[in-house]
């Protein structure tokens, strides 16, 4: 594995768990989001699980496509959710976040 691919999958699953501390510890933005989205507060708990599963699979080699994966699908909720909002300007970050995780697959 080459520096860059270290790079890009430490720095995803480190993401995924800073967003994983969000989600757990529900802060007021975080929160408000949900409720703008329409999306029960006990979400927060399963995403936010689904996101440490995420990092864990991202960074063991015998699993980083299974990470990958999850991490697309999670992505996938995000933009989609951005998408009903018709947030477009949001979506970069969780667009680029996707892009990384599909360099990883192929």
């Amino acid at each position: 594995m080459n520096p860059l691919e270290q790079i890009v999958i430490w720095s995803l699953a480190a993401i995924f768990l800073w967003s994983a501390g969000l989600n757990l510890t529900g802060p007021d933005f975080v929160r408000e989001e949900f409720e703008k989205w329409n999306y029960p507060s006990w979400l927060r708990f399963v995403v936010a699980a689904m996101e440490v599963a995420a990092a864990v699979l991202l960074v063991m080699s015998g699993t980083r496509n299974f990470g990958a994966l999850l991490a697309l699908a999670i992505l996938a909720a995000v933009i989609f959710s951005l998408g009903r909002t018709r947030e477009w300007l949001r979506m970069q970050f969780p667009l680029l976040m996707g892009v990384l995780c599909l360099g990883l697959l192929v």
